[in-house]
């Protein structure tokens, strides 16, 4: 950590002209901002009026927080549509103090934007430590939390919240306890470590109404934030992160918001989109969280895609636009956990749908517990009780190991005809192999019983 003093940098051959001053290290509050749709607003103005626009957008922020509860801050337009608020210290403050200021002003631009005061601006916020530098005239801002800063600006657009904050200001600021809202945990190429995000859910805020339930709101925001400490985890508290039991609380808080607000939750839906894709979280989820770098991840229908060979044999361009394209039909497919030697299907039981195994081992048995087969991830079943002249299954299917299972019902598969017809290419792709297997089991019982000379 530097000194209180001012430190004068001078680059070897350069003269004392072209030093540059550096300042103390001093912790702030940042909050970075940026305007939503800012390209496709100004695709048509002339840059005469692009420069009035923003003229206008960053005068209207200033007017809006030209307020001395919030001093000391520094507001700085940079990049277009782009902003940095810097909030200093007052002589003797806390953490809390600066916190606290910070997101109050978060949250006036949040009332703003609500009461179309101010275009739609999403914001992060960082506590850190930065340090000033003078280049010529010109003073920069220098500090990892500035990254930080901008990279949760971005993801607030990600998880669809006005603003978000980490961990550090969710624990100093004081007043919004109740409205503290925990949306993930993240790896960014920034940070060393995975950083909880935050935002707060007031009435007025963009996605609660004025009227709301305030005590069903702080219910349903106490719901969501036990359930997101088993989605991350807690080493602390020893917990470890359990998604078959954040899924099922998630829905319950997704219900009780929808039912107070007449919307979704579109921050726990990408929580939702996180666990279908990977529903058994390892050991990077537990160290690192949501790794929000990773681009390709495989979605559910391109490992359906490339994971089922059965299903290679039924690709045409139509079979290719819904499992790739158009994957609305996989909110129809809902995940079962099931701990190792749970039974997913017992002997004689009607068709309860076709599985997809996305991660595990299972077995199928006779009813006398004689093992007839062992399938992995990717693998599909089900399908022949429910294409077949059998609707009840013949045998016992077992999970071998921590299994996950996508199931789709027979009533959710009448609702998808591309998908039927998948299926029923599979069903009979799979009745072609049982039958060749049976024949070469019966020429091969034949040569052993009667040798050729």
């Amino acid at each position: 950590m530097l000194s209180g003093t001012e430190i004068i940098v001078v680059e070897q051959g350069h003269s004392a002209a072209g030093k540059s001053r550096i300042g103390r290290e001093r912790q702030v509050v940042i909050i970075m901002t940026d305007m939503v749709h800012y390209s496709s607003i100004t695709a048509e103005m002339t840059p005469t009026e692009i420069c009035a626009f923003l003229s206008n957008y960053h005068s209207n922020i200033h007017s809006i927080l030209e307020d001395e509860a919030f001093q000391p801050m520094e507001i700085e337009p940079i990049a277009g549509d782009g902003g940095i608020i810097t909030f200093d210290k007052r002589p003797g403050e806390t953490p809390s103090g600066i916190c606290t200021r910070a997101l109050l002003v978060a949250m006036r631009l949040t009332c703003a934007i609500s009461e179309s005061r101010l275009v739609s601006t999403r914001m992060g916020l960082m506590l850190g430590y930065i340090v000033e530098s003078k280049i010529g005239e010109k003073t920069v801002k220098n500090g990892s939390c500035l990254a930080v800063a901008s990279r949760l600006e971005e993801l607030s657009g990600y998880f669809n919240t006005c603003f978000l904050m980490d961990r550090e200001i969710a624990r100093y600021q004081q007043g919004f306890d109740d409205y503290v809202v925990n949306v993930a945990k993240v790896s960014l190429a920034c940070v060393p470590h995975p950083l909880n995000l935050f935002t707060v859910y007031v009435p007025g805020s963009s996605c609660v109404p004025e009227n709301v339930d305030k005590e069903k709101l702080k219910e349903m925001i106490r719901h969501k934030n036990q359930a997101m400490e088993l989605f991350s985890g807690n080493m602390l508290k020893n917990i470890v992160p359990d998604f078959p039991q954040v899924y099922k609380e998630l829905l319950e808080s997704q219900a009780m918001f929808q039912k107070l607000t007449g919307t979704v939750d579109h921050a726990t839906g990408r929580i939702f989109e996180y666990i279908r894709e990977i529903p058994q979280p390892g050991i990077s989820f537990r160290n690192h969280g949501m790794e929000m770098l990773e681009k390709n991840r495989s979605f559910f229908g391109k490992r359906l895609l490339h994971l089922s060979k059965e299903l290679l044999r039924a690709m045409n361009p139509d079979v290719f636009e819904v499992l790739v394209e158009n994957t609305e039909w996989e909110q129809y497919f809902k995940l079962e956990w099931f701990h190792e030697g749970d039974t997913i299907i017992e002997s004689g039981a009607e068709a309860q749908g076709i599985y997809y195994i996305d991660y595990g081992r299972v077995c199928t048995y006779t009813p006398e517990g004689k093992l007839l087969s062992t399938m992995t991830a990717g693998a599909v079943f089900g399908e022949m009780a429910c294409f077949g002249n059998e609707k009840k299954k013949n045998t016992v299917i077992i999970a071998c190991t921590e299994t996950v299972i996508r199931r789709i019902t027979p009533e959710n598969l009448k609702k998808l005809p591309m998908i039927i017809k998948i299926f029923e290419t599979i069903a009979e792709n799979r009745k072609k192999d049982i039958s060749n297997c049976q024949e070469q089991e019966f020429y091969s019982s034949r040569d052993k019983k009667f040798p050729r000379p």
